[in-house]
């Protein structure tokens, strides 16, 4: 018993070292493409190192269905710095949601302009929100659901997980 358990011991070992060897990529002056354990040729000018990571799919963390969505039906919230309550009571809906949103501060006149041209309005109301080509001035709780829940958003947020949302910077 105790030898195989030296012998299992040894092996994760030797396979935990063989893991940790480094990779290069380097094109040779033909045009094939070489992966290698071992260091290329001294001609070869230009040598990548890629890193392999556990998995070869990264995720963002978010169910599917939410990372679908995001990629087809991107959410912008539009505020403003004199909207306090009622910006904050959307931001918080769309984290309570755990829906990525980009948040848009319209803080000048030339924001203000971008803002109706991009919600294809004369007015500035805000909060606002945009779902894919999907407008909605004003915060209106039921509203904003119906207009995630149609783009395909889950109701809920996933236990644990936060919105993850991009400020413009302003």
């Amino acid at each position: 018993m105790r030898i195989v358990r030296l012998c299992l011991l040894s092996m994760m070992a030797v396979s935990l070292v063989a893991s940790a060897q480094p990779l290069y990529k380097w094109v040779d002056k033909n045009g094939k493409v070489h992966y290698s354990d071992q260091p290329p040729p001294k001609e070869i000018k230009k040598v990548d190192q890629p890193r392999l990571g556990a998995s070869t799919i990264e995720t963002s963390g978010l169910p599917y269905e939410a990372q679908k969505a995001a990629q087809d039906f991107p959410v912008t919230l539009y505020t403003t710095p004199d909207c306090s309550a009622a910006c904050a009571s959307a931001r918080e809906f769309l984290s309570r949601r755990g829906i990525p949103f980009r948040e848009s501060r319209v803080v000048t006149p030339t924001d203000g302009d971008a803002f109706k041209q991009a919600l294809k309005t004369d007015k500035l109301l805000f909060p606002a929100m945009t779902v894919g080509s999907q407008r909605q001035l004003g915060f209106e709780e039921d509203t904003w659901h119906s207009l995630l829940d149609v783009a395909g958003y889950p109701r809920t947020a996933i236990p644990g997980a936060a919105s993850r949302t991009a400020p413009d910077g302003r």
